[in-house]
């Protein structure tokens, strides 16, 4: 039985804070001062070893989402318990269930009615985007790097991957939030490993197809092919790696079930075409419709104000 997104979670990050606090390195050093351009292969290596240099996961994090492992055995107690040592995470928790889209006529003021009433799926769905937002907020990289702009991208798509498996038949819908989430991870390691090629890539202003297009040029791969051998060696969920290097594709197939790639790849379109872009693009506005028309939501409009309310409120838990 596949085990529950937290637990995903937890594989994709635990190896990398156990072998930062030691010290360990995944892969060897190369040498790539003399001159000749590496092969496709050495870069991709350079790329991945940069996974050596991002930020350890909080503990009061890790150890929550450890308990969320539990899937429905956890216990909100417990799990409100190891919360309420971190008041970042608290006051996150109080913030959105206390918000407009789930208050009704009462406030919370603890952290226990607060996972009541958010339900277990939605405090999973806020802790992993603080995990991702945590430990990408302090990556460092020349050039035109911003983590920023990757942290909101990243969250703004797993956003609406989550609202459009609930609006759509889709494939493996349980892992939509954390594919939307991970689908761009290849592009904080070219920034970090290789930024001289990251910054060539990013000269230019342009659509994701066109970035896509110039990685290729560049070095021989894209930052999805470089995402979901990362998260292969994280042991991510099949269905997530295939995810990411669907990103690679050019067009969206419509038959139904969706498969997750689909998904997720629409759902990055629309966070773009919504202003929510890791790169400048002259996406038109207007798409955003014409691609929830595509997938048949009935009410495009609804949807996108529905992104606006769910996205603001997981957006100012992670900032």
């Amino acid at each position: 039985m596949a085990r529950c997104q937290a637990d995903q979670v937890l594989d994709l990050f635990e190896l990398l804070f156990w072998a930062q606090g030691r010290g360990i390195k995944f892969f060897a050093d190369s040498d790539d001062s003399s001159g000749i351009v590496p092969d496709p292969e050495v870069l991709r290596a350079s790329a991945l070893r940069a996974a050596d240099r991002m930020p350890l996961l909080s503990v009061v994090l890790h150890r929550a989402l450890g308990l969320m492992a539990q899937g429905d055995d956890v216990s909100v107690r417990d799990l409100s318990t190891v919360i309420e040592e971190d008041v970042v995470i608290t006051g996150s928790l109080l913030s959105i269930a206390n918000s407009a889209l789930y208050c009704g006529n009462s406030r919370v003021a603890s952290v226990r009615p607060a996972i009541v009433r958010l339900g277990l799926t939605k405090t999973r769905n806020v802790l992993l985007g603080l995990t991702v937002s945590k430990c990408f907020a302090s990556v460092r990289a020349p050039g035109p790097w911003s983590s920023i702009r990757f942290n909101t991208h990243s969250l703004a798509v797993a956003t609406l991957s989550d609202l459009i498996v609930q609006s759509v038949p889709c494939e493996n819908a349980e892992w939509a939030f954390m594919a939307g989430l991970l689908h761009d991870i290849g592009l904080p390691l070219i920034a970090v490993g290789l930024p001289e090629q990251y910054r060539a890539i990013a000269a230019q202003n342009g659509s994701e197809a066109e970035i896509v297009e110039r990685e290729r040029e560049i070095l021989g791969f894209t930052h999805f092919d470089l995402g979901a051998a990362l998260l292969a060696r994280w042991n991510c969920p099949a269905m997530v790696q295939d995810a990411t290097r669907f990103g690679d594709s050019t067009e969206i197939p419509s038959e139904r079930p969706l498969i997750l790639g689909a998904v997720v790849k629409t759902a990055s379109l629309l966070a773009d075409v919504n202003g929510v872009a890791i790169f400048n693009s002259n996406e038109d506005s207007d798409q955003a419709v014409r691609l929830l028309e595509a997938l048949g939501i009935q009410a495009p409009l609804d949807f996108i104000s529905k992104f606006e309310a769910e996205y603001s409120n997981v957006q100012s838990c992670a900032a």
